[in-house]
């Protein structure tokens, strides 16, 4: 009977929806200069363009990837997964 409840409890999470983030790079800046911002400005990041960006779940690191564009949307396609121990040493 507990593997039947086991079971219910496994399908249930299944259909949690979870958030899922994609890092294209960071930068700092100060408040100063944030203030200043306008429409139509650039704000660069520390990453190249076509480096592999890091694909979170509530703020873990899960993988790494590459932004594609399907169906006119931006997409990334997973290029790796992280293992529980490689997930580990990303926190």
């Amino acid at each position: 009977m507990a593997m039947a409840a086991n079971t219910n409890t496994i399908n249930m999470l299944l259909d949690v929806n979870v958030p899922i983030a994609v890092q294209l790079g960071q930068t700092r800046m100060n408040v100063r200069e944030l203030l200043k911002l306008r429409k139509g400005q650039v704000v660069k990041l520390n990453s190249m363009a076509g480096e592999p960006v890091d694909v979170f779940i509530s703020k873990k690191m899960l993988a790494k990837g590459e932004i594609t564009v399907v169906d006119d949307r931006m997409s990334v396609r997973i290029s790796q997964l992280y293992s529980a121990r490689e997930k580990f040493k990303h926190l």
